[in-house]
């Protein structure tokens, strides 16, 4: 079955004796072959002379994704930044959902 999804997106799949597939990525997109082996319980088996480490951080490429510092602080409070420790006992006022006027319901 993996097989054929890839034979239907462009690859070039052979297969092999034990259940084994075959497939050369040159210019395909590695993220898919990955993806629809795994769909159908297969896994990466072996490589040129590469990893399987190098060959999933280059199909994801998670050292590529930028996160830049100005985008993920950008929402936090003036006065979370400018603590130095967290609250003490007493400092803060408790956050508490309920303000006592929700204190029943109709069972039926």
């Amino acid at each position: 079955m993996a097989s054929d999804t890839l034979e239907e997106l462009g690859y070039d799949p052979q297969l092999h004796e034990g259940g084994r597939l075959h497939i050369h990525v040159h210019k395909e997109d590695l993220t898919s072959a990955l993806e629809v082996v795994q769909s159908h319980g297969g896994q990466l088996m072996e490589h040129a002379p590469a990893e399987t480490v190098t060959i999933t951080n280059l199909a994801y490429g998670i050292d590529d994704i930028p996160i830049p510092a100005h985008t993920v602080n950008e929402d936090w409070e003036d006065r979370y930044r400018e603590r130095s420790s967290l609250p003490r006992s007493g400092e803060e006022e408790a956050f508490i959902p309920d303000d006592g006027s929700y204190d029943h319901f109709d069972a039926r």
